[in-house]
């Protein structure tokens, strides 16, 4: 689900998961009209290895101080607290209006949010369209990631867009996402240090500033209890600076089963991600190849009235460049209570 911007929390989740296929909601209209939701609440571990990402308003998981653009990134680690959801409203006709973060997207740490409708038609399956923005909670990169022996200054990398999703093609088990984002960094500066002696032309390879694409192809099996999802996902970043343009390519599976206590979500994917031009301080591409697991479990909690779930959730990425510079990986493990209500 997550592919080639850095439009999520991390530049991990650029092999990121889809990581809730038995709790997405995106597939399917409620019949009975009325509001119907989530709310998470909870905290999280988070082990970053990065030398390009600072965090986010939320989360300090970087080092700003490097000695060398030579050298893979340390590792940092933080806690952070986990607030989130997704409110809809389902009106006559199978019409339905959603505004927050969606469960399934919470597992892989992009927190964007979306405000959209979807509808359901009987044998041609359920469309949708939404705005996505991080505004709320943006990623923050370096100014210059590449400065070597001063503090390096985070700015905000903003991105907003539009998602268009189908669920059951045509009454199948077939589905489709296109997503555009533009990406803008509030106050680019990479490779404008002195020290790396680049003229003005390499500089401008360097910019990150554009806008990143992708498009999804899957299928949903459902056999009772047990859910299967294969997807394959296709992304281009077309951005300012041709060093930080490419494009990547996202082979992904998930399961998930669902007990009348307890639910259990696994996914994996691999990625290999691809660069238009050599990053001029490296003189070479910095492309790359990668992975993610993740496993989540919830359970069903008697807590009077509502359905309260304890859920759990861990995840691994990483992500092997052709330079150790850009060689990064990720560990996260979260704890809390989901409720959902209103189906």
């Amino acid at each position: 689900m997550r592919t080639l911007a850095v439009a999520g929390i991390f530049t991990i989740v650029t092999f990121g998961l889809a990581a809730a296929p038995v709790h997405a909601a995106d597939d399917r209209v409620p019949q009975e009209p009325g509001f119907h939701g989530n709310v998470l609440l909870g905290a999280g571990y988070f082990e970053l290895e990065s030398n390009l990402v600072a965090g986010n308003d939320l989360i300090d998981a970087s080092t700003s101080t490097i000695g060398s653009v030579t050298q893979p990134a340390p590792s940092n680690d933080t806690t952070y607290a986990i607030v989130s959801g997704e409110l809809s409203y389902v009106f006559g006709n199978r019409w339905e209006a959603f505004f927050g973060v969606n469960i399934e997207d919470y597992v892989t740490l992009d927190f964007a949010t979306r405000l959209g409708l979807r509808k359901q038609w009987d044998g041609v399956g359920v469309l949708g369209a939404s705005l996505v923005t991080t505004a709320a909670l943006p990623t923050e990169v370096w100014e210059d990631p590449y400065l070597v022996g001063t503090p390096r200054l985070a700015t905000e990398l903003d991105s907003s867009g539009l998602r268009l999703d189908w669920w059951r093609i045509f009454g199948t088990g077939f589905f489709a996402q296109l997503q555009s984002r533009d990406i803008e960094v509030e106050s680019e500066a990479s490779g404008t240090d002195p020290a790396l002696g680049l003229g003005a032309d390499e500089i401008l390879l360097l910019r990150r500033d554009g806008t990143d694409s992708r498009a999804t192809l899957g299928y949903r099996w459902e056999n009772g209890r047990h859910t299967w999802q294969p997807q394959l996902t296709f992304a281009s970043a077309d951005r300012d600076g041709d060093a930080v343009a490419g494009e990547a390519t996202t082979l992904q599976l998930s399961y998930g089963y669902r007990g009348d206590l307890w639910t259990f979500v696994a996914a994996a994917s691999v990625a290999q991600r691809e660069y238009d031009a050599a990053n001029p301080v490296y003189g070479v591409k910095t492309d790359a190849d990668g992975y993610a697991v993740s496993l989540s479990a919830f359970r069903k909690l008697d807590l009077g009235t509502g359905d309260w779930r304890a859920f759990a959730s861990i995840i691994q990425a990483e992500n092997d460049s052709d330079v150790d510079f850009h060689d990064s990986s990720a560990f996260a493990a979260s704890v809390g209570v989901a409720y959902f209500f209103g189906r």
